[in-house]
């Protein structure tokens, strides 16, 4: 598993490695603003901010991250303040721990927060599969209303139709049904 981890110090990100021991293969170490701003976090499996950073407290560094982050993101606080902090960051859908933490929850943060991510990119991922075929479903039937306006076909005979063509010039239904509104012009 590759980590970004963001702290104040040096030392602060080398104990957090050290908790996570054999859980992860690679980590970046962040210790000043620029290479924070620098990163590319497309490349981590997930994001440790441990709060606070350098030059300001990190919610805002987070807020920023998660427009852009596509890997979990999870913010370290003192266990006083960390229902606020994650009141705040209830947008982002970064996960909030406690500090100090015990290793073995560190870990299993971790790991939930990862799956977690997996999970939101499938069902995003599955969204998006469902509104190009929900988008393809309205052409065909836009398509099909005009060849049963204009040439007086049923719509099972519309229906079938563009499924011949669509089969006889190796092209999609949503294709066929695209040059048949532009045929008549709608």
């Amino acid at each position: 598993m590759r980590l970004f981890i963001n702290a104040k110090t040096v030392e602060a990100c080398e104990n957090i490695l050290s908790a996570l021991d054999e859980t992860t293969d690679d980590a970046t170490l962040c210790f000043t603003d620029e290479q924070a701003d620098r990163a590319d976090f497309s490349a981590y499996d997930a994001v440790i901010v441990s709060t606070p950073l350098r030059s300001e407290f990190g919610l805002d560094f987070v807020a920023k991250i998660s427009k852009k982050c596509t890997a979990p993101i999870i913010v370290l606080a003192r266990a006083d303040i960390a229902g606020d902090v994650q009141s705040r960051l209830k947008f982002t859908g970064a996960f909030v721990l406690e500090k100090p933490f015990q290793k073995s929850v560190l870990r299993q943060t971790i790991k939930t927060a990862v799956v977690a991510k997996e999970n939101i990119n499938r069902l995003i991922s599955e969204k998006t599969e469902l509104s190009r075929q929900l988008d393809d479903v309205r052409v065909i039937n836009r398509a099909k209303c005009c060849l049963i306006q204009y040439l007086n076909l049923t719509e099972e005979q519309a229906h079938r139709h563009i499924q011949k063509l669509a089969m006889d010039t190796q092209r999609t239904q949503r294709e066929i049904a695209e040059n048949i509104l532009r045929t008549y012009a709608i």
